[in-house]
């Protein structure tokens, strides 16, 4: 008796785990359109409904699939799909294949589709009726259309229209407004067309196939979606998102909370700021070739073999100093990039010593923080790794702070200026570079870098003088002696008092910085506040 109640109760609880699983009803319509009969066929399509539904089925959901429909099959499908929406939870609709838009309206096209004026768009499937349906869902609507092609009608419309009306018909999807509790998410932007690709799927629906099961919120799902699809096209497809959901919806569970937190002890490189510090602490060949063992693809690597063949050759010929070691200004500007990334300009300093360039921003491994690093090659050429982690203010991507992020520059060098332009990123930002000759810096023969606008307004003070960020033009005091400070130190002390003058961080990052390189070179600091020479350079 007592060997039949635990069978039973094991049986209850194995049900019991599986309803949680997916305990809320999710129904989704996938249709794929590709052998046209009147407009030129489009091959992907229907492999991309097929791969959609199984991806859809792996996460719970009642799948209807329908594959090159005609006008009929599209509305027993539709049909059928609003009575299955109706008591469901979570409702999806996912379309591939011909679309256009008339007077504002989206239409999706069946494959046997005549459209000789506007009346034949009767015959096709209204994009806001299916939108309309998907309302009856409880929880959670989403409308997919990888349709953003070009219009195969728009020449019979034109002429049907004629000149007189106002109505607009142009290429892509006119963009809906997402009632509360639905995404909507088009392969690219509104009045644009999307490639069909070469493969077996098209780029959008690639994109939408590798991060669908991703264990994630849905809105975070579907903009990573779309920065991928922007990442792999390399900026001519940029899909458009319109979300009205505001929730927490996971369609595959959240991520393990033990293995969120293991992840900073996971990462290869998460000690090696503090070990290199001690590395240098030793100053040896042998604690340098530690660092380099234990570290070998991390921040301070290139670092590390150059302090090793530095100290490994002592009384070799003398090093010739690199032609492009010294600090660099940067001045960044990003261009606009809706519906994601504002535009924004940008100004930093970068350093170059031994041909290596490394800088660190913020303090290491904290939101808000990156890592500048790379070898300069012979030619000025140069890929910069950039690695950091998110700062809740400055994402556009709205991810929570800590985030780790990558991206790359590629840097050219001629000279004393150079160019670049970030790499494998979807937001387009391109840099102006100028190093500072030190030789050069004295108050009354070259002017501040200016700032960017928003630093320059920042600093002005209410009486209209400009603020401590402007250096005062100043004569060297050589009278006046360091007693014992430092460039470096001097350096810190102007940074903090401009700090405290706008309440803008970083808004010594290229004064007080050119001041420094000056003072590096002649013992001569000239500054607001302070001038005088006989200051340690190190």
């Amino acid at each position: 008796m007592r060997l039949s109640i635990r069978f039973a109760l094991c049986v209850f609880l194995l049900v019991l785990t599986a309803v949680d699983a997916h305990a809320d009803k999710r129904v989704a319509l996938v249709i794929g359109n590709g052998a046209y009969r009147n407009v030129p066929a489009l091959p992907n399509p229907p492999h991309d409904a097929v791969d959609v539904a199984a991806a859809l089925k792996r996460s719970g959901f009642d799948v209807v699939l329908a594959t090159d429909q005609d006008q009929e099959g599209m509305q027993d499908a539709t049909i059928r799909f609003a009575r299955e929406a109706h008591d469901a939870d979570v409702a999806l609709f996912y379309y591939s294949g011909h679309a256009l838009q008339f007077g504002g309206v989206n239409y999706l096209v069946p494959v046997d589709a005549v459209v000789h004026d506007e009346v034949d768009l009767r015959r096709l499937t209204r994009a806001d009726e299916i939108l309309a349906d998907l309302q009856q869902a409880k929880n959670l609507r989403i409308l997919v259309l990888d349709a953003c092609r070009d219009n195969p009608f728009a020449d019979n419309l034109r002429r049907s229209v004629g000149k007189g009306r106002g109505i607009n018909i142009s290429n892509g999807l006119a963009k809906m407004e997402s009632p509360e509790g639905t995404i909507i998410s088009y392969a690219t932007q509104s009045g644009r067309t999307a490639n069909d690709g070469d493969g077996r799927n098209s780029p959008y629906t690639t994109a939408f196939l590798k991060h669908i099961q991703d264990r994630d919120n849905i809105t975070t799902v579907f903009q990573t979606i779309s920065a991928n699809v922007y990442e792999e096209t390399k900026g001519d497809q940029l899909p458009e998102l319109s979300l009205s959901f505001f929730g927490q919806f996971y369609l595959n569970g959240k991520p393990a909370a033990s293995s969120q937190a293991a992840t900073p002890q996971v990462d290869p490189c998460a000690e090696a700021a503090e070990h290199w510090h001690s590395a240098e602490a030793l100053g040896t060949v042998a604690a340098f070739k530690d660092h380099l063992l234990r570290f070998p693809n991390c921040a301070f690597a290139d670092l590390a073999k150059s302090r090793i063949a530095d100290l490994s050759n002592p009384s070799g010929p003398a090093k010739a100093a690199n032609p492009f070691d010294g600090l660099w200004v940067v001045k960044e500007t990003c261009q606009r990039k809706p519906p994601y990334f504002p535009a924004a300009n940008l100004q930093y300093a970068l350093r170059i010593k031994d041909g290596i360039l490394h800088s660190t921003f913020g303090e290491e491994g904290k939101p808000g923080s990156s890592i500048f690093d790379g070898k300069i090659e012979a030619d000025g050429t140069a890929k910069i790794t950039v690695s950091g982690y998110t700062s809740p203010a400055k994402d556009p991507l709205h991810r929570p702070a800590g985030t780790p992020f990558h991206y790359s520059l590629a840097l050219d060098l001629k000279g004393t200026s150079g160019t670049g332009v970030r790499t494998e990123t979807p937001r387009p930002c391109r840099q102006e570079l100028t190093r500072m000759d030190a030789t050069s810096t004295k108050e009354d023969e070259n002017p501040s870098p200016k700032l960017p606008d928003d630093v320059s307004r920042a600093g002005q003070e209410t009486s209209g003088k400009p603020a401590a960020v402007q250096a005062e033009r100043s004569t060297p005091q050589s009278s006046r002696t360091g007693n014992g400070m430092s460039c470096s130190f001097m350096q810190s002390r102007c940074a903090a008092a401009c700090a405290a003058k706008t309440g803008i961080r970083d808004c010594a990052s290229t004064i007080c910085v050119r001041l420094e390189a000056h003072c590096m070179s002649t013992g001569c600091w000239t500054g607001r506040g302070f001038s005088g020479c006989g200051l340690a350079r190190r």
